[in-house]
């Protein structure tokens, strides 16, 4: 779908709502009567979303450079980078997955991608961010800034990705027929393909604007009760993803421009504690994911591209900012969700209460700073 007018020309990517969530603009030259730009659906510098489609329902072309497999040497790119999986000792054991199948094993959990994009995502993202996560919590604090942010959102969206194309959460239409896939409902392709956009800005040399960046909290983790020094979990509906590393959690939220942060601020995140165990870490992933369902209205992203040069940047527009009441049943979906592989082994001290029960009747909570608030407050 294409909207042309005299001073830019600029092809829209609509969501099944006909709300417009990620477009490419051509920056004017100044003429009256421009000739359609080259950069409209270069698949080195922007995709529309019909592409994007088109990529992830017939699996036959790579995800980044969009060329097609049978044309490319061809690597399996792991959906967690391997360093991790051999820091973590994690090629052997399972993937625990929303869709509720088991048996893949971290080492198998991969998909398709051509060997010159494996490499150039190798130097440009894997690498840089390796380096910065392996000093833990202090050392990300420290190399925290703009161009840190922007690398870890490009990061956090290609993981995330991954996984939500690997272990099925998409569901894709046997017919792939753009027009046929499009019929699931239930798929956010728009904000589904503003993410790939932030995953493939290391091939495309996209500028990620300050407002483009979602929410974000890092927290130092200290929990000697857990032996295990990593954690993954992904919130596929709300687009947040949390990772933890030793003594280093990422809690970040897609496509929010940041907007769930006031919230967050206000009712869920404490004030003066400085160390956090890893329920505590769990607890802040789910309260971000239901407060972006609060949130009113979405950014509209754009990619802008230097018609001179052919030079892009992505962008967002952002709504007057609006949040709905807390909803009780999205909330505890989510907690549930989030908490499911602990929910066997948790007790409520003092009560014969499950922990599944005091979810739903939103009661859970391991911060002690809500544990001392009224339930109205705690609800937030």
């Amino acid at each position: 779908m294409t909207e042309t007018g005299k001073s830019e020309h600029a092809a829209v990517s609509r969501d099944l709502t006909g709300n417009s969530v990620h477009i490419i603009r051509i920056d004017p030259t100044g003429d009256k009567d421009m000739t359609p730009s080259p950069y409209l659906n270069d698949p080195k510098v922007y995709i529309d979303t019909d592409t994007f489609i088109d990529l992830v329902s017939k699996k036959t072309r790579c995800l980044i450079c969009c060329e097609p497999l049978d044309s490319k040497v061809v690597n399996r790119e792991h959906v967690l980078p391997k360093w991790i999986l051999r820091k973590y000792d994690l090629y052997d054991k399972e993937v625990s997955l929303p869709h509720e199948y088991h048996g893949r094993r971290y080492g198998r959990h991969t998909i398709p991608c051509c060997k010159d994009c494996n490499s150039m995502l190798g130097r440009k993202l894997e690498q840089p961010v390796r380096r910065l996560m392996e000093g833990g919590h202090s050392k990300l604090l420290r190399h925290l800034d703009g161009d840190t942010q922007r690398l870890l959102f490009a990061w956090l969206s290609w993981i995330f990705l991954k996984f939500l194309i690997k272990d099925g959460a998409i569901p894709i239409n046997p017919d792939h027929r753009v027009e046929a896939v499009m019929q699931d409902k239930n798929t956010d392709w728009a904000t589904l393909h503003h993410i790939h956009c932030l995953a493939r800005s290391p091939y495309t040399g996209a500028h990620i604007a300050p407002e483009v960046l979602g929410s974000i909290v890092i927290l130092a983790i200290d929990d000697d009760r857990y032996r295990e020094d990593f954690d993954f979990v992904t919130v596929h509906e709300t687009q947040t993803i949390m990772i933890r590393l030793g003594d280093l959690a990422i809690i970040a939220n897609l496509s929010d421009s940041g907007r769930s942060m006031d919230i967050m601020h206000r009712f869920v995140l404490p004030t003066r504690q400085e160390r956090f165990t890893i329920l505590q870490a769990l607890e802040i992933c789910a309260d971000m994911s239901a407060t972006t369902t609060r949130i009113k209205g979405k950014p509209v992203y754009s990619t802008r591209v230097e018609q001179a040069t052919g030079r892009p940047s992505i962008h967002a527009d952002l709504p007057v900012y609006e949040a709905n009441p807390v909803d009780p049943g999205t909330r505890a979906a989510i907690f549930e969700l989030v908490y499911r592989e602990h929910l066997p082994h948790l007790k409520i001290a003092g009560s014969d209460m499950s922990a599944l029960q005091a979810i739903k009747e939103n009661r859970l909570t391991f911060l002690e700073h809500r544990m001392s608030r009224a339930a109205g407050e705690i609800e937030e």
